[in-house]
């Protein structure tokens, strides 16, 4: 209700009264409640109600939320609806809901009239889908996904699934869940992991997690069973798909930070997050983005589309829901979770970190900034696309270097990490793949040649080292080679792996034509 019109020392009063209930005084914040109400504050009585119900006086609650009512305060006959149904005057209560609904239009009142009428399937299914379906057209989540249990009760299983689905979109906790049960009923799996990977991603459903865990575990595919089956009790390490994708991006974001660094000093910070600016060294950087912030003390990462303490209309958070968009589309979900923890990592500053790095070059940034902040409590992290930063170039003498610094960050995605620095820099690339000689106790020789990939992992090879006393006698190594004009001479850079795809020789250098 508007303030216009009611007494300053009513105003003043109530306000001294949440101040007082904020502080635990439930006695003084009774008295200014009551006062207030008699000075002309009517919202009063709602809180007074709240006041008193939360000590036990439901009676005393149900007669303050009817004077709220009466006096035509928001929220009056919906918690009067709630007060007298808990004590079973339904029909009471349907009255004032249906009155919270036609005065102003409120989705909990329309939601609970769903309910009355729903009466846990055996009601007026009819009336329920009606007052369901306003409340879920009001955005109210609880609504629509109870409208799925109306439409299945009443055999619409086309209609139970587009509720849930809606319900999902409104970020009902348990909506995912219940279309990817419906799936996985149906045995189509694939879509009933895409809707467990929501259930968990959006809701932290930890029952939707240990399945997704059953599911890849039977499949064959370890690794991801053990990621989900961690990942609501915080991981130990990033998901596949994140690392297929940040290895691949590695050398590029590594060079490009390193030219962001170079070009100041980084002691003083600032920014304004409504101009989406921020300044170094006194140089201001148009193109800001507040990626996220990690928390020291629990160690864990919030990006800031998920922050409730962020303005999400501000110009500095509009570059996110391209980073989320991307999550979303590859299935990635350190770029679809809001919120996640790394307090299992080995080093979770330094893990949360990287994974902004990573994602920084999805919105164009040219370099990432942290800093300090709730006096040293955490981290804010800042990336700016201002067109006047530098651009890291191709630089060769760095090469060799640069990609073992990306492997070691990456270490079991080391030809992600060169193929991905190749693509980067407009390398024209080939790979010639594994030759591996496997002995066997007999003396038996057999010559292999391996995917490029994987080499230790080939079934011919793994089928005679089964074998008692079979060993690899020779191999040669698989290697990832690239050519790129670089000024009138071609570059050439050969990148070779061991059978465990790491990394053993870096050979570059520039192209000379013959007899020169």
């Amino acid at each position: 209700m508007s303030d216009a019109g009611q007494p300053a020392e009513a105003i003043v009063l109530h306000e001294e009264g949440l101040r007082a209930q904020r502080g635990g005084d439930a006695a003084e914040a009774e008295r200014c409640f009551r006062e207030a109400f008699e000075q002309g504050r009517a919202v009063a009585a709602l809180d007074l109600a709240g006041l008193l119900l939360s000590r036990g006086d439901k009676a005393g609650a149900e007669e303050w939320c009817r004077r709220a009512a009466e006096l035509g305060v928001p929220g009056g006959n919906l918690n009067l609806g709630v007060l007298l149904r808990d004590r079973g005057a339904v029909d009471e209560a349907k009255r004032c809901y249906e009155r919270a609904w036609e005065l102003e239009s409120d989705d909990k009142a329309a939601s609970n009239l769903g309910a009355i009428y729903d009466d846990d399937g055996k009601g007026d299914l009819v009336a329920a889908a009606e007052w369901y379906g306003r409340a879920a057209d009001h955005g109210n989540a609880i609504a629509a996904y109870n409208l799925g249990f109306v439409w299945q009760d009443r055999g619409e299983p086309g209609k139970r699934m587009e509720a849930w689905r809606r319900a999902a979109d409104l970020k009902h906790p348990g909506a995912a869940a219940a279309i990817a049960g419906v799936h996985l009923e149906q045995r189509n799996v694939n879509e009933g992991v895409v809707w467990l990977r929501r259930a968990v991603l959006e809701a932290g459903d930890k029952r939707s997690a240990r399945r997704l865990s059953d599911i890849y575990a039977n499949a064959g595919r370890d690794r991801m069973a053990r990621f989900w089956g961690e990942f609501p009790d915080g991981p130990t390490f990033y998901s596949p798909e994140f690392q297929a994708f940040a290895s691949e991006g590695a050398a590029a974001a590594i060079q490009q930070q390193d030219a962001f660094i170079d070009a100041f000093t980084m002691d003083y910070v600032e920014w304004d997050p409504e101009a989406a600016t921020m300044t170094l060294d006194g140089r201001t950087l148009r193109g800001l983005t507040v990626l996220g912030s990690f928390s020291n003390l629990s160690q864990t990462w919030l990006w800031t589309w998920d922050n409730p303490s962020w303005d999400q209309d501000l110009p500095a958070l509009a570059n996110l829901r391209t980073i989320r968009e991307f999550g979303e589309r590859h299935q990635i979900p350190e770029l679809i979770a809001g919120h996640l923890d790394f307090s299992r990592f080995n080093r979770p500053a330094e893990g949360a970190f990287t994974m902004a790095l990573s994602a920084a070059p999805l919105i164009g940034a040219k370099g990432v900034s942290f800093v300090t902040v709730n006096d040293g409590k955490g981290k804010l992290v800042l990336a700016s696309d201002d067109p006047g930063l530098p651009d890291a170039e191709f630089d060769r003498p760095a090469v060799p270097r640069l990609l073992m610094r990306a492997a070691e960050v990456w270490p079991n995605e080391q030809r992600r990490v060169v193929r991905g620095f190749m693509e980067h820099h407009g390398f024209e690339i080939g790979e010639s793949s594994a030759v591996i000689v496997v002995e066997s106790g007999d003396g038996h020789r057999i010559t292999v040649h391996c995917p490029p990939e994987r080499a230790k992992e080939h079934p011919e090879v793994n089928a005679v080292l089964s074998r008692d006393g079979a060993r690899i006698v020779a191999n040669t190594a698989a290697c990832v080679q690239g050519r790129r004009l670089d000024g009138e001479s071609p570059y050439r850079l050969a990148v070779f792996f061991d059978l465990d795809d790491r990394i053993i020789r870096i050979s570059s250098g520039v192209e000379t034509a013959p007899g020169g």
